[in-house]
């Protein structure tokens, strides 16, 4: 069997479609921007699909990361060498393309004139671990979120094992995941406490894009992940209600609740400590449909498979490359064009020079791993 051919066998066609479906959500959030509506509908809805894409991307990356590391956890002796190999393993796969784009926002920024300082903090995932100092590249919040938890996650896993190893290693895991959730929860509460966060922009850049009170988003995944393993049985027989319920939830957090008024100043622990919990288990159930939709003979699945392989070169290049410099032509051009054709350019653009980077840099460095 051939790479390809072992490519085509081994990829589940319904997580290629969660990986299309969110990164075309956070593509749409940045529209407004980019065309300048100001019209409430268009920036609300594009406020809603941005976080719905990033959330969607967590958990998905939860579950894809805790599949790898529970294999790892339950076959083998998990030593540090055991966590050193996952790391290399989950750096190889991000951080090339992360560093070649934070190089090119590093140049763009200079160009530009914009802020730059504290641009050493990128470099190690600083820039939002515990306060948030990003004045460039904004995407790379939730990719310190990820690489924190990618951290996080094997290590905990080791020291409670190591530690505390008297129940079996199914339930030491699930114990470790529930006891950092927890800590997450626990973590937002006292921010709650000794915060004065009274706005949904603080709310942004005080909470939401701040590692130390994210990275339970993930590991509802990696809960995913547990279930899936010893549970998988249930979980397939019950995907459809699960998805009903999800979107149930999707309509209470995003619509009811704000019909109904709720908002920071009322409801403060809702939306410090138990928002993004809400987020997370709507994601948590609508995943397990996915899962098990092996394959398709849909006339879409070229597309849908294209922009799976790609998003992640999309998700770094489409705001602070694309639409920066978009915007920045289009603020020096005498005439205005139609909205229509400026979305065209920008999706046009934005898959070409991400096929451009998957094929001939990410690709590449993924094919030297598998041969290494």
């Amino acid at each position: 069997m051939n790479a390809l051919e072992k490519e085509k066998t081994t990829r589940i066609f319904g997580l290629d479609v969660i990986r299309a479906l969110a990164i075309l959500l956070v593509l749409f959030s940045h529209a407004y921007y980019l065309i300048d509506s100001s019209n409430p509908m268009v920036i609300s809805l594009s406020g809603l699909s941005g976080f719905a894409g990033v959330e969607l991307f967590f958990v998905l990356s939860g579950y894809l990361i805790g599949s790898i590391l529970l294999r790892q956890y339950i076959t083998d002796n998990f030593s540090l060498q055991s966590i050193f190999i996952f790391l290399k393993r989950r750096w190889f796969r991000t951080l090339p393309n992360y560093y070649l784009i934070l190089l090119i926002n590093l140049g763009i920024a200079f160009f530009l004139g914009y802020p730059s300082q504290n641009w050493y903090k990128y470099f190690f995932f600083f820039q939002n671990f515990k306060t948030y100092s990003i004045s460039f590249f904004s995407e790379s919040w939730s990719l310190s979120v990820e690489e924190w938890t990618y951290i996080l996650l094997p290590f905990s896993l080791f020291f409670v094992l190591k530690f505390g190893n008297k129940l079996s290693k199914k339930w030491t895991f699930l114990s470790t995941i529930l006891l950092l959730i927890v800590l997450a929860h626990i973590l937002r509460y006292f921010n709650m406490k000794n915060s004065n966060i009274t706005n949904m922009e603080i709310w942004n850049t005080n909470l939401k894009s701040i590692v130390i009170y994210r990275f339970d988003t993930i590991l509802y995944g990696v809960l995913l992940a547990w279930l899936h393993l010893f549970y998988a049985h249930f979980l397939d027989k019950y995907r459809v209600y699960f998805l009903i319920l999800a979107a149930h939830l999707f309509v209470l957090q995003f619509v009811i609740l704000n019909v109904l008024e709720v908002d920071i100043i009322s409801c403060p622990v809702y939306f410090l400590v138990f928002y993004f919990t809400l987020s997370s288990m709507i994601f948590f159930l609508t995943l397990p449909y996915f899962i098990f939709w092996k394959n398709s003979q849909s006339i879409f699945f070229t597309s849908v498979t294209f922009i799976s392989k790609t998003s992640y070169a999309v998700y770094l290049i489409h705001y602070s490359i694309v639409i920066v410099i978009f915007k920045y032509i289009l603020n020096q051009l005498s005439y205005k064009l139609a909205s229509s054709l400026i979305l065209l350019i920008y999706f046009g653009i934005t898959f070409s020079l991400s096929y451009i980077l998957y094929r001939f840099y990410e690709k590449p460095i993924m094919n030297l791993h598998d041969k290494n």
